[in-house]
């Protein structure tokens, strides 16, 4: 199974590590969504597609597609963007 890194501010407390599976980056999100609830899923993508502000890696590479082909040893990582300063 491939394993998502969530990090602690879409996370339930801490950062956290999960093993999910699916054959797409999308199938990841739905099947964490029916084991888990929908909050991940709903961070990261909004009508179809990962929202503007949020980062998905998948083995290291940047991915924009939802469609994404994910192996059963991948890593995924949610980066949300950081923002502030003045």
């Amino acid at each position: 199974m491939a394993e998502i890194k969530i990090p602690a501010v879409l996370g339930e407390g801490g950062t956290e590590s999960v093993e999910v599976g699916g054959e797409t980056l999308e199938d990841l999100f739905d099947n964490h969504a029916d084991e888990h609830g929908a909050e991940l899923r709903d961070s990261v993508i909004e009508d179809g597609s990962i929202k503007e502000f949020i980062n998905v890696y998948v083995d290291g590479a940047e991915v924009n597609d939802l469609g994404h082909t994910v192996e059963e040893d991948s890593r995924v990582r949610v980066i949300p963007a950081a923002s502030g300063g003045c």
